[in-house]
């Protein structure tokens, strides 16, 4: 066979396409408000330890650069937080007649909050700070600046490395958005 017969084949041949019924769309919301809910309560966890941290060492004699540090610090966290809270699950009312279009706005929601600005904005208020706080910290106390070293070379593959981990997940929540529109196409 020619690769112009296997062209024409593939091209004539016909599929029943992709279905979902209600039922399951209704299924992957609950399985994803589950996920995002979870998630949701271990950030603010963490969260509030990092801001009770920072605040912490606000009450200990610090220079001037850590306690910028530990402001600025707080402040990226609190952002970070008022996102999450403002990104949280909307939970689908019983009686929605139209749930595939509200499971398209929740993923096109959470692919916005994995990239382009929100992610952005994030990394700019929240890694000055640490930063900032570890040179404090460092001129404060030189005799560790081999852990503060360490500790600073770790947080930068941290953000580093959050790029292309955020930047995949807005990916994976756009291929599910296409699927969805291919769903939405052929009913």
């Amino acid at each position: 066979m020619k690769n112009d017969d296997m062209g024409e084949l593939w091209r004539t041949q016909h599929s029943d396409g992709f279905r979902m019924s209600s039922e399951e769309i209704r299924s992957r919301i609950e399985v994803m408000n589950r996920t995002l809910r979870r998630r949701t309560i271990d950030l603010y966890l963490l969260f509030a330890a990092e801001i009770a941290f920072f605040g912490g060492w606000m009450m200990v004699r610090m220079n001037a650069l850590q306690t910028a540090g530990a402001v600025l610090t707080i402040i990226g966290i609190s952002y970070l937080g008022w996102q999450v809270r403002a990104n949280r699950f909307r939970p689908l009312s019983m009686d929605a007649s139209d749930t595939l279009e509200h499971l398209r706005r929740e993923l096109a929601r959470q692919r916005d909050f994995h990239w382009g600005s929100r992610f952005w904005w994030r990394m700019l208020l929240f890694v000055p700070g640490p930063l900032i706080f570890s040179a404090g910290f460092a001129q404060a106390h030189p005799g560790v600046i081999t852990f503060i070293r360490f500790e600073t070379l770790s947080f930068g593959v941290l953000v580093v490395t959050a790029i292309p981990l955020n930047w995949w997940m807005a990916r994976r929540y756009q291929k599910q958005i296409d699927a969805l529109a291919r769903l939405q196409e052929e009913k």
